[in-house]
């Protein structure tokens, strides 16, 4: 019986070696496992913005008017469509498309908040705080308020980025409306990278 229980056991110092093995093997993963898991989260922000800016694109034609899409502070939901205030995105917790000069709930169309521990949002070029969308789905700068709007002079760049990670990922949104994420490391001419569309540094 002494002898079985032998054979099938494991002794005390078996246990710990194989627990010690498991703990460096542990050590070693987990930083290459959280930044797999930063870069997805910086993956998925940009991915959602260029949803919601698309979104909003296509409600501007639906709707015949102008949809706008706001940096926030506010929770983006319908219930603080006409109270929300445009931030410039550095400042930003979310983001929210809304049609122009809102009145009510009805004209809430989306809205996404970031994570709290989600590092800062960034403009790789200006201070943009809302960009809108004409019924012919072309891009306008409303950062004047006011119901004032202007084309974009230049294509507007966000910037994601997080701590925990070296991966970053750009939306970007061209004078003629065309919205895309890109990633920065890609060499030129690469699928999914900046470059060319972007100018180098851009973003």
């Amino acid at each position: 019986m002494d002898a079985r229980r032998r054979a099938f056991g494991f002794t005390l110092v078996e246990a710990m070696v194989s627990l010690s093995i498991l703990a460096v093997l542990a050590g070693i993963g987990m930083p290459a496992l959280m930044d797999t898991v930063n870069a997805r989260r910086v993956q998925g922000a940009a991915q959602s913005l260029a949803a919601t800016l698309r979104t909003a694109q296509g409600e501007a034609i639906r709707r015949n008017r102008i949809v706008e899409v706001i940096f926030t502070n506010a929770e983006p939901v319908a219930a603080s469509v006409v109270d929300a205030t445009p931030v410039v995105a550095s400042a930003a917790r979310g983001w929210m498309a809304r049609v122009a000069a809102p009145s009510g709930p009805a004209d809430f169309v989306t809205g996404t908040a970031l994570a709290g521990d989600f590092a800062a949002i960034a403009l790789a070029n200006g201070t943009l705080a809302s960009v809108g969308f004409t019924p012919t789905a072309r891009p306008i700068d409303l950062s004047a308020g006011g119901g004032l709007a202007a084309p974009l002079a230049a294509p507007l760049v966000v910037r994601f980025a997080m701590a925990g990670t070296a991966r970053v990922r750009c939306v970007s949104v061209s004078s003629g409306g065309s919205v895309r994420v890109c990633d920065p490391s890609r060499p030129s001419g690469a699928v999914a990278a900046c470059e060319p569309i972007l100018p180098p540094g851009a973003c």
